[in-house]
């Protein structure tokens, strides 16, 4: 709910929320891309300078689902930095010498092959919800294992992932690097994958030995958004290209890209706050932020009806 206090003051502008009248400073209008492909008028209705960034959250209504998301990326990210550190058991690395033989068959080691690491991701899937998958590779790309071994692992179409956006990134970074929204080559769904560089040791020349893949769990993300009471409001988690990952008003079975959204842009560019669009023929008042995630930034999109 938005805080009178916290917004600058024009009186001859009024927006009606529901029964309560809270002013607003518009600055002059613009034109953006509509979904329907048409240019609508937008309008960027100022939040105070003055106050902090967890105001201005409570002000837009975002704070509660903002502070969820964070402390997820939180825990993700934790994994991440735990294996770059050499404090889990991933980053002794590897065990078993994976073959042709095992690639062919298995797309990776057995399922009954380098039991410690296996035992650890399962554990870490228990306990991260927010995970649909952990697995390791080697730097160029070809897969150790995989946990759960099916489908993601047993049930791949590939056994090599040099190809893909967070192993490039992680290997040119030396860093944890975070996809856009992919298509899973076991499952054929939506998924977004952190990529960990895994070295020989903590040396500043240390040797590049693997990597770990995070694999995002989108129907946690989904419900954890859709659990928040949203206020008859639509909330959409978007990627750095403005595809979809998860959407209060759906059952995240497909994604659609929110790329044309004036409100998308500014968060994208690392602002925070609220604007007027026009989406579909239909006015909407739009909340935004942009979350820090790993290189990037996942947008969070708060959109209401107006009356």
């Amino acid at each position: 709910m938005f805080k009178e206090p916290h917004l600058w003051v024009k009186p001859s502008n009024i927006l009606l929320l529901g029964s309560i009248v809270i002013l607003f400073m518009f600055i002059p209008a613009t034109s953006i891309y509509s979904q329907n492909g048409d240019i609508q008028l937008n309008n960027d209705i100022s939040l105070n300078p003055n106050i902090t960034e967890s105001e201005k959250l409570e002000d837009l209504g975002l704070y509660s689902v903002y502070q969820s998301l964070e402390m997820e990326i939180t825990k993700i990210m934790d994994i991440a930095h735990q294996s770059m550190n050499l404090t889990n058991s991933f980053g002794n690395f590897p065990i078993v010498n994976l073959t042709t033989d095992m690639q062919q068959q298995h797309r990776g080691i057995p399922s009954d092959q380098d039991i410690d690491k296996r035992n650890e991701a399962k554990k870490l899937l228990a306990d991260n919800p927010s995970l649909s998958f952990i697995g390791m590779n080697f730097p160029n790309g070809d897969t150790y294992f995989s946990e759960p071994y099916y489908p993601s692992q047993a049930n791949s179409s590939v056994a090599n992932y040099g190809y893909r956006e967070h192993i490039i990134g992680a290997q040119e970074s030396s860093q944890p690097y975070l996809s856009n929204v992919i298509t899973a080559a076991s499952t054929g769904k939506p998924i977004a994958v952190l990529a960990t560089p895994i070295f020989s040791d903590k040396t500043t020349n240390s040797t590049l030995v693997g990597m770990l893949a995070l694999g995002l769990n989108f129907t946690h993300f989904n419900e954890m958004i859709k659990s928040i009471d949203n206020n008859d409001t639509r909330i959409l988690l978007l990627d750095n290209n403005g595809t979809e990952i998860s959407d209060s008003a759906s059952n995240n079975n497909i994604s659609e890209s929110f790329d044309g959204l004036q409100s998308f842009k500014n968060a994208k560019g690392g602002e925070l706050g609220l604007i007027m669009e026009n989406i579909n023929g239909r006015n909407m008042t739009i909340s935004y932020a942009p979350i820090d995630f790993a290189q990037t930034k996942w947008i969070l999109l708060s959109i209401s009806h107006n009356s």
